[in-house]
């Protein structure tokens, strides 16, 4: 029988954020330990526990039958844990008079609109902004930020708030005197594209296809908007921008008008817990202002 005094929270946090994430690298990235340090917090709770919690497969990590079988109870345990911190965190702000910065998390592209306007931010909220530019999804009933700005991925659980901001438009841009006219084929013209992928609908698929089917050619495939906008810059091909950085670019040029299977909604998501707490509420109202005040240029018009 394994007593409650032979379990360690740290352990049991590791488990859950290497179960979450599939990789010990990106768990431990997640935390904010050096993998070998959590990798030795799985194990001892394996050692208490008298089994393998993963599969260690090629890249990947797997739960065992005993991994999913105690999943519950550290997801159960993590979720008391952040509501503890949450509800001291508000307490903090209260009674202190140096908030924490408050932590946004965004694509890259909607990171790029916030950095071109971090100014008006700035100076609206009085508050010190942390901005998160990441694909992954971070967990903000966990504390892995405080204000996330997601693309038409809407949770449909948690104890989350969400107001929608607004569209968000892209679009294909040249560099001037790249090429005179590009209503008919493209004749080989050059384009830097997105990595490959075989999904559909997705951007990098609706560009693949828009190249082949107007006669263009890849001629190199750049994952970062700002590597595609440099490349752009600089003439080296047409790429896909989002329409309010394209648009506020002099050197660059619309090659087309923005195709409504691009366009995709913005959502603003903010933890019940969290959304009363002062300096997060003046960030929530200040973009929302934002992304109205600039709501024409991002839909593209």
């Amino acid at each position: 029988m394994i007593d409650d005094g032979d379990l360690d929270w740290e352990d049991i946090r590791a488990f859950l954020a290497t179960a979450r994430s599939g990789s010990l690298t990106a768990a431990a990235r997640r935390l904010r330990l050096s993998p070998p340090t959590l990798g030795r917090r799985p194990k001892r709770l394996e050692d208490a526990l008298g089994g393998p919690l993963f599969d260690r497969l090629p890249n990947r990590l797997e739960l065992t039958a005993l991994g999913r079988s105690v999943l519950d109870g550290a997801a159960a345990m993590g979720d008391a844990a952040a509501a503890f911190a949450r509800h001291a965190d508000r307490h903090a702000e209260r009674s202190s008079a140096s908030a924490q910065p408050v932590r946004v998390t965004a694509t890259t592209s909607v990171s790029a609109f916030l950095i071109l306007h971090l100014p008006e931010l700035l100076g609206e909220t009085g508050a010190d902004l942390t901005i998160l530019s990441t694909r992954s999804a971070l967990n903000l009933a966990q504390r892995e930020a405080d204000i996330a700005l997601r693309m038409d991925r809407v949770p449909a659980e948690g104890d989350l708030v969400t107001r929608r901001l607004g569209g968000f438009a892209f679009t294909l841009y040249a560099a001037r005197g790249l090429r005179d006219d590009w209503s008919g084929r493209w004749d080989g013209a050059p384009v830097v594209g997105l990595p490959e992928t075989r999904r559909r609908p997705s951007q990098a698929g609706w560009l693949d296809d828009t190249v082949r089917d107007r006669g263009g050619r890849i001629v190199a495939r750049l994952s970062e908007l700002p590597m595609r906008l440099d490349a752009a810059r600089r003439g080296l091909g047409l790429t896909l921008l989002p329409c309010v950085l394209g648009d506020a670019e002099p050197a660059l040029v619309r090659v087309v008008d923005p195709p409504a299977a691009l366009s995709e909604d913005v959502h603003l998501l903010v933890h019940r817990d969290r959304r009363d707490a002062p300096a997060v509420a003046a960030v929530v109202e200040a973009l929302v202002r934002l992304f109205r005040r600039h709501a024409a240029a991002l839909a593209g018009h």
